[in-house]
């Protein structure tokens, strides 16, 4: 059983890609671009929120001072509305209560700002994670492993009783990346075929399966 248990957010504990999707809509209205499908943005999300403004930005509106802009029309707007539609994924909160039950460490780890993540996070899941860390400063996003090595730090976790667990290749190329197993879960942004193409350790496609991970594989692997 692990020990420790280091989760994505976006795609792997909430499901915020509709909220995520209507402030980038409305951002791309306020200035006249065209607006993109939800399922759209699902392929524009993971490497953080200023890399998902500058994808639905137009080509010839990336400059670094109208990003800026843009970056600061789309945090306005979502941070008014980001819990409008976002849910925890079915089965997540009782998962969560179990491990926590279990005596497992659980952690959050992810390339949405920092103060967007503790807000989410505390509202959804108060109580629940010994650490949630977003995008901070300084510490390149994921898939650089920087920002997990941090975390492992604080919580004073070891690798090998570490699990990290995310819905993309981003998060399978940051737990390898940091030395950690991971495991890719399939009702996220992305397919199960990326997630095997990135080399997951584990693959879940229901909660139960990705209990069964945390609760009863052996810890070497």
């Amino acid at each position: 059983m692990y020990q420790t248990v280091i989760f994505d957010l976006d795609g792997t504990l909430l499901n915020t890609i509709d909220d995520l999707a209507a402030a980038g809509n409305w951002v791309c209205r306020q200035n006249g671009w065209p607006e993109y499908s939800t399922e759209e943005f699902m392929s524009m999300v993971g490497h953080g929120i200023p890399n998902l403004v500058s994808r639905f930005s137009p080509e010839d509106c990336r400059s670094p001072e109208r990003l800026q802009r843009t970056l600061e029309q789309f945090a306005e707007y979502y941070g008014a509305h980001k819990l409008d539609k976002t849910a925890p994924y079915p089965g997540i909160p009782a998962l969560l209560t179990r491990l926590n039950a279990a005596g497992i460490q659980l952690a959050v780890y992810s390339n949405k700002a920092d103060g967007l993540s503790r807000a989410i996070v505390t509202h959804f899941f108060p109580g629940v994670f010994t650490l949630v860390r977003g995008k901070v400063e300084g510490v390149p996003v994921k898939p650089d492993p920087a920002g997990v090595r941090g975390v492992l730090q604080e919580l004073n976790a070891h690798k090998a009783s570490t699990l990290f667990v995310g819905d993309s290749s981003v998060d399978i190329h940051t737990a390898h990346n940091a030395g950690l197993t991971a495991c890719g879960v399939t009702w996220g942004f992305r397919s199960r075929q990326s997630l095997e193409e990135a080399g997951a350790d584990f693959l879940a496609s229901a909660v139960s399966e990705l209990e069964a991970v945390l609760l009863e594989e052996s810890i070497c692997n």
